[in-house]
């Protein structure tokens, strides 16, 4: 084995690239390539930063490569309508490729963004329908749209970063929808048992802990059925649940100022009084805006923590049922999305974004995002293992 001295990551010999950073890989001696591991082994566990503090905390026993520029590093190059089909065509006992077809390497999304673009697209034409032209038969369209827009955006990424291509488009599509309405139905479950009154530092978490636990409920009970026990696919069933939850309670969301605006109108007309219809359409624009760019740091990227963590503990179990809800593994992740949960509600993030316009909800996002890309790690990882092992037995055989 060649370990890269830039991320540690192991290589086979004779390899002149690092598969995990693309990084030249030093022709060195089996001395100094020994260093290179047990110096990355041993970083951060002896006055590291606070982001190898966090990848062990994760429980990921490979120094931190986030290496987040393959999340972009292909939007902006051409692709053709077949190379989007064969992204989709996945997960049927036809199209789910074998293991050795499997790439234990970085992948590169760029679907993603060309959906996000398509979305825009349509919301703009159908803003201009109600927002121009008066046309209020667009108007439920243009919130539906709207609030779907980077939910599914940001589900497309994670379907791009399961490189097991082992779950279909079908059970996507169906955890999105059913998954994520009946995760808010296992939330206002909870909320009947508990109602949150106000938004303190206590409120706040109550509210991310009896949220995370509805998400982390259905997100348990898909993986159960599914049965494929793998992290990026945990990320994956997750990122569906959230997902959902994300885009049907955004759009709850941007129906409220409609709502309060046909009770002012009709408080009014009792006083012969006309109410301006545009304050209330300001509102419902806002709302979308600021929930679709918020969306990527929020439900989706919780819940895709915590069907990582499902299957993490399972793995160690080595089987998946209730008691995975008890145990350490699980729960020392589970406690990440509680957490950026409680402080996105907590009055100290809406006292730093009054200070500083957003940069409590991005310091959060970006936190959020460091875990899901030390988790991709640990999937790709997880790969890379299975592929040796099927090397080393066939090393064997021969």
């Amino acid at each position: 084995m060649i370990y890269c001295g830039h991320c540690g990551h192991p290589n086979q010999e004779g390899a002149m690239f690092c598969g995990s950073c693309g990084k030249p890989l030093p022709r060195n001696s089996g001395r100094n390539d020994t260093e290179n591991r047990k110096k990355h082994a041993t970083k951060g566990k002896s006055g590291g930063s606070w982001i190898d503090s966090l990848n062990e905390y994760v429980g990921n026993d490979k120094p931190a490569d986030l290496n987040w520029k393959v999340l972009f590093s292909d939007v902006f190059k051409s692709h053709t309508t077949e190379e989007a089909e064969e992204i989709f065509i996945c997960g049927t006992k036809t199209t789910t490729p074998g293991l050795s077809s499997v790439s234990k390497d970085w992948p590169h999304p760029w679907l993603y963004s060309r959906v996000l673009l398509m979305f825009v697209v349509t919301f703009v034409l159908l803003w201009i329908c109600v927002n121009v032209f008066g046309n209020y038969n667009a108007f439920p369209g243009m919130i539906v749209i709207g609030s779907f827009a980077v939910p599914l955006s940001t589900m497309v990424l994670f379907v791009e970063a399961n490189v097991w291509r082992n779950v279909s488009m079908y059970a996507v599509i169906k955890t999105f929808f059913v998954g994520g309405c009946a995760s808010l139905v296992a939330t206002l479950l909870l909320f009947s048992f508990y109602s949150v009154e106000e938004l303190n530092f206590f409120g706040a978490f109550m509210v991310g802990l009896i949220e995370e636990i509805g998400k982390a409920v259905i997100v348990f009970a898909i993986l159960r059925k599914l049965g494929k026990l793998s992290i990026l696919t945990g990320l994956l069933i997750g990122a569906c649940v959230g997902a959902g939850f994300a885009a049907f309670e955004s759009a709850g969301y941007a129906l409220q100022p409609f709502m309060q605006y046909l009770q002012i109108t009709g408080y009014a007309a009792a006083y012969g009084q006309n109410v301006d219809g545009q304050e209330m359409m300001d509102a419902i624009n806002n709302t979308i805006f600021l929930r679709a760019v918020l969306a990527p740091g929020g439900h989706v990227a919780w819940a895709a923590i915590s069907g990582a963590a499902f299957v993490i503990a399972a793995k160690l179990k080595g089987i998946i049922d209730t008691s995975l809800f008890t145990e350490a593994k699980f729960l020392r992740l589970f406690a990440i999305p509680v957490v950026l949960h409680c402080l996105w509600d907590s009055p100290l993030a809406m006292w730093i974004n009054e200070v500083f316009p957003f940069a409590g909800y991005i310091a959060l996002i970006a936190v959020v995002w460091i875990v899901v890309l030390i988790l991709i790690n640990m999937g790709l990882a997880e790969v890379s293992q299975n592929l040796n092992s099927i090397k080393y037995g066939n090393e064997r055989m021969s």
